[in-house]
């Protein structure tokens, strides 16, 4: 069975966190860093449910930059913390 990765960012706007996929434009939120991953993967897993049995994701994967996806494809989700700091940076 093959694997392929895919990579959600999770930034700090404002008052809460966003953890996104750009490359297939899925995106979750929340108030903590944990619960916009959790939303993101429910948001994954109905858009995995929503092409499934209609022959479509191996077609949005391709055209995503995931080409040979077949139905026994692990999809698998890593998350990146992206600019979670909103402090600046200055030496002390």
């Amino acid at each position: 069975m093959e694997n392929v990765l895919l990579t959600a960012k999770v930034d700090l706007l404002e008052d809460k966190y966003v953890a996104r996929i750009d490359d297939l434009g899925l995106v979750g939120e929340g108030e903590t860093l944990e619960a916009a991953q959790d939303d993101l993967i429910q948001v994954m897993r109905a858009w995995i449910e929503s092409h499934d049995g209609t022959d479509t994701l191996s077609k949005v994967l391709e055209d995503a930059g995931y080409p040979g996806v077949e139905e026994e494809t692990e999809l698998q989700l890593e998350f990146v913390e992206a600019a979670l700091s909103t402090e600046s940076a200055d030496p002390v």
